[in-house]
């Protein structure tokens, strides 16, 4: 596991993103019984369509947060699963505690209710925890689609939060209004345009059941989200803004990836676009696989969707203390499977055993990701190559690699020039890209090589 001070080193800090502290953006939560709306106001508020919605209750089971701006302030949205006090499962206490969580770190409460039904049983037991927490409270009646609900909203006056905010988070209706007055609720925060340092994403997939939000607990030391050992327990990408000696990232848990035609419900196929999505805005994919089942197609699968997304990949076996699948047969199925060829990392969430390696390598990924090689390097590479393989003949004529040079970053772009594109095979394609990084440590990072003739 490597000594204890490596191991200190790289223990991660949760950024409490609630406090007002020079740099830091207010946080305001999203907290209501289930199925009031709460993920509908959430993606309005956003202006993003990032959270699961469905008419079932419950779908949102753990915290999540996103960015939002208006007029010029800058703030977070945390949106929570929603607060039953008389639901007695597991799954249920746990995402009540997740949503509590929220509200300790929150600046300011959006406490929605559904003006349809409310006030009800169950909003008022809300309403009782979120008075016990002692955060600053505002009351927003949801579904107000018409000017009769409206006047029925002003009726909730009696829960003695103050103003009434009604809204209707589907249709938009007085959503200007209520962002009108939780701005000026806010406290002290610096300008949505005040220049910060990029932020690297990391976030971690694979099927269900690996362990995945196991392993972001574990790495954050707290429930931060939702665990069980029934499939599909999450449902939405998890963002976490964390500290790792002294450096920002933020880490994200996602649904496990399913096959089409594993999925049983709306819900879940809505889960699986949310978490492609999720690596489509990440720099690097941690794909956990189990190690009690090795290296299955399905952990392929993820491997090869991180590629398509143009993501840098790290191979995570999970439950090390479980099984010990033999890696070097692992390393060779990846090489003749994967273009990206992915470093692999194994841990036990379990028992701790190798978690504090997976930050540091994802890390050393991500830098390799936004790399820039030289021209000269790379030329003198493409010489060598060029000496060890000569290009492909077709007739009386053979592809003459003239130049290299890098285009882009995050991912790595090259831009390729020979004399006819058109005698360059897809096998030689493939040697160039893996003998290039092989040269440049580029294992386990999507590389781009444009081809074109040079005239």
């Amino acid at each position: 596991m490597g000594d204890a001070s490596e191991r200190a080193r790289w223990r991660p800090r949760r950024v409490h993103q609630g406090s007002t502290l020079s740099g830091d953006q207010p946080t305001v939560a999203i907290v209501g019984y289930p199925n009031v709306g709460k993920s509908t106001l959430f993606n309005r508020l956003a202006g993003r369509r990032d959270a699961v919605v469905d008419a079932v209750a419950g779908v949102t089971r753990d915290r999540r947060q996103a960015g939002a701006e208006w007029n010029g302030r800058a703030f977070q949205l945390l949106d929570t699963g929603g607060i039953d006090e008389a639901d007695p499962s597991s799954v249920g206490k746990q995402i009540a505690a997740q949503a509590l969580r929220g509200v300790d770190e929150a600046d300011l409460v959006l406490f929605v209710v559904d003006v349809q039904t409310a006030p009800t049983a169950g909003d008022l037991e809300v309403l009782d925890r979120l008075r016990r927490a002692d955060r600053p409270l505002m009351l927003v009646a949801n579904k107000v689609d018409d000017a009769a609900r409206e006047a029925t909203a002003q009726n909730l006056r009696s829960l003695g939060l103050g103003d009434v905010h009604a809204v209707s988070a589907q249709h938009g209706r007085g959503i200007g209004d209520l962002l009108d007055a939780l701005v000026e609720a806010l406290p002290e925060a610096p300008l949505s345009d005040v220049e910060r340092e990029r932020v690297p994403a990391l976030c971690i997939i694979g099927r269900p059941n690996v362990g995945k939000s196991s392993i972001l607990n574990a790495l954050l030391g707290e429930d931060r989200v939702v665990v069980h050992d029934r499939p599909g327990t999450t449902r939405d990408p998890i963002d976490t803004l964390i500290e790792v000696d002294g450096r920002q990232l933020v880490l994200i848990d996602t649904a496990g990836l399913r096959r089409r035609g594993q999925m049983a419900e709306d819900v879940e196929h809505y889960s699986q676009i949310r978490a492609i999505q999720a690596v489509e805005r990440s720099d690097v994919a941690l794909v956990v696989a189990d190690a009690t089942e090795g290296l299955t197609e399905a952990d392929l699968s993820a491997v090869d969707r991180a590629a398509h997304a143009h993501c840098a990949t790290l191979l995570v076996i999970n439950k090390w203390d479980a099984a010990q699948p033999d890696l070097d047969h692992i390393r060779g199925r990846l090489r003749s499977k994967s273009r990206q060829r992915p470093p692999i990392e194994v841990c036990s969430a379990e028992t701790g055993e190798g978690l504090h390696r997976l930050i540091p390598a994802a890390l050393r990924l991500e830098e390799r990701y936004r790399s820039r090689i030289s021209t000269r390097d790379l030329n003198e590479a493409l010489r060598e190559l060029a000496e060890e393989r000569p290009g492909p003949r077709k007739a009386q004529r053979r592809l003459s690699l003239r130049y290299l040079v890098q285009t882009g970053e995050a991912p790595p772009t090259f831009r390729l020039d020979v004399n006819d594109r058109g005698l360059m095979t897809r096998d030689y394609g493939f040697w160039l890209e893996n003998r290039l990084r092989q040269r440049f440590d580029l294992d386990g990072v999507p590389v781009d090589i444009e081809v074109r003739s040079r005239r």
